[in-house]
């Protein structure tokens, strides 16, 4: 389909009806784009407004999209057709985001491959994934079967920068069930499993955010002044898409970074770019606000701060409404699942202040239930949802139950408002001489101290109770804390059996993961002997 011409937006309804995903029942928006590269004609709009901020590279909407006719083209022309397995690897760039588009033009599944894997790592993916192609930042050696064709972004930087090169947006029609993509989990422990998306699972999760905010496409007058964000994490997991696809629909711009994750390179892009909203993990935001040259940037442009990926410590929050007071009302929180397809519940300051763990309401097309509560009421949170996935690459066992509900793995509770509480992970759980005890309610403990920055709470093995408590400290620096000073502190909150009786303290911060969680196999193992 040629879209030069084509002026219709597609539609974003907000009428929610009864419908079934994968032969379950499931509530879905009535009105609603049924393929990705639709949403490319959405865009079309916002012509010559900035779109995409790198460095000194700067692309206006217009400049995005001719970008991704030529790369469309250009992948075309080397063999590249729809329904085509394509794995893209590579750190948040504009050629990364480019190509995206553009295999989605071509109706190909994207696989969105870590920019971390090691090589034997991502020789796994493309074993598992079976790619017809591999578009990487840099060649592997040795690594990919020599029949499978590679290129990097490299080679196609000359195609995104040939500005004087204009030529028709062609997009290749898919079916709304039709693969969309393949999303690497990002679990802290274990290998990293390929969750299968389809078309209209990945709308239905830009959809139901976009709902949520007021943002729908059809919602936004060409005036709409659109919103400068940051975006910092990685764009091959679901938060950095979804921020990606949400900036582009409602005409705002994207700010990347140059290179790896940097505090004071955030500082300074929020001063030079003017950011307004800036979408992180809270490990990053920390990092950020405790920087010791944080007062010498000017962040007065920050208004909204948002948070996923874990259960965000009421400190923190406090912390961040300090340092960007504009966003005091806007320190909100996203709780989502892989698995599941995305994001579940959100939730703004005044939905969360004064309610601990509290992660906000579910998100208008998503059902949530707890299984098999305990006397509070908690239990694992259970989801049914439009943005379900088809489940892993490679095996055949769904990830839903006969209903359609995704088990999450974590703990949570409802409240009598409805809005979702998540207490931990079901699977993060110590157990002490047969108490149960959860590492994020230790972990939430010790975060209260003034003197700590961050804190990974484990259970390490003991000959006598099966499992012993282990706190892994980070602290500011210059702090004078000591273990016996941390000890009391824990015994004036904590119950006898949760107080840890092995600590860690040091300056250091502790393993994470490409989206910023904390690696907590890894803390275990890099564990001091006389700690």
């Amino acid at each position: 389909m040629n879209v030069a011409a084509e002026s219709e937006v597609a539609r974003w309804g907000t009428h929610i009806v009864e419908g079934m995903v994968n032969g379950h029942p499931c509530r879905m928006y009535a009105d609603r784009p049924r393929a990705m590269a639709e949403l490319l004609l959405d865009a079309e709009r916002w012509g010559d407004r900035e779109f995409i901020v790198q460095g000194p590279r700067r692309l206006s909407a217009q400049d995005h999209r001719q970008a991704v006719a030529r790369v469309a083209a250009a992948l075309r022309q080397a063999g590249v057709r729809g329904g085509d397995r394509v794995l893209i690897q590579g750190f948040n760039h504009i050629e990364w985001l480019v190509t995206f588009w553009a295999l989605h033009c071509i109706g190909a599944t994207v696989a969105l491959g870590n920019a971390w894997w090691s090589p034997p790592e991502l020789a796994d993916a493309v074993q598992t994934f079976n790619p017809s192609m591999v578009i990487v930042d840099r060649l592997p050696e040795s690594t990919l079967g020599s029949d499978i064709p590679a290129m990097s972004f490299s080679d196609l930087r000359p195609v995104v920068d040939d500005k004087n090169r204009q030529i028709p947006l062609v997009i290749d029609p898919v079916r709304e069930e039709a693969p969309a993509l393949v999303i690497f989990s990002s679990g802290t422990t274990g290998k990293a499993k390929g969750v299968q998306m389809s078309q209209r699972s990945v709308i239905a999760n830009v959809h139901n955010l976009m709902r949520m905010t007021g943002r729908l496409p059809s919602q936004l007058d060409p005036s709409h002044p659109g919103t400068v964000s940051l975006v910092t994490m990685p764009l091959f997991h679901l938060g950095g898409m979804q921020i990606s696809v949400m900036t582009m629909l409602s005409g705002g711009k994207i700010v990347f970074l140059e290179g790896r994750f940097d505090p004071e390179q955030v500082l300074r892009l929020m001063q030079d770019e003017k950011v307004r909203a800036w979408g992180s993990v809270p490990t990053m935001v920390s990092r950020v606000i405790q920087h010791p040259r944080f007062a010498e940037f000017d962040t007065s442009s920050v208004s909204s701060v948002q948070m996923g990926g874990a259960v965000i410590p009421h400190e923190l929050r406090t912390q961040v409404q300090a340092q960007f007071p504009k966003s005091r009302k806007r320190v909100g929180s996203m709780y989502g699942h892989t698995e599941a397809g995305g994001v579940l519940a959100t939730g703004s300051s005044d939905d969360i202040d004064g309610r601990p763990g509290c992660v906000g309401w579910p998100l208008p097309a998503v059902e949530i239930r707890i299984t098999s509560p305990n006397a509070d009421g908690v239990g694992e949170i259970m989801a049914r949802t439009p943005t379900a996935t088809d489940g892993y690459l490679g095996d055949p066992n769904p990830i839903a139950d006969r209903d359609g509900w995704i088990p999450s793995g974590d703990l949570g509770r409802l409240d009598e408002d409805g809005r979702l509480y998540v207490v931990g992970r079901s699977k993060d759980m110590i157990i002490r001489a047969g108490e149960n005890i959860a590492s994020a309610h230790v972990e939430r403990c010790l975060r209260t101290h003034e003197q700590v920055v961050e804190v990974a709470v484990v259970g390490m093995p003991h000959p006598d109770l099966g499992e012993e408590v282990a706190a892994a400290v980070v602290l500011r620096p210059g702090a004078a804390l000591t273990v016996d000073e941390l000890r009391d502190y824990a015994a004036s909150q904590l119950a006898k059996f949760e107080i840890p009786s092995r600590w860690w303290l040091d300056t250091e911060p502790l393993p994470t993961n490409a989206t910023g969680k904390i690696i907590k196999s890894e803390v275990i193992g890099r564990w001091p002997t006389d700690a």
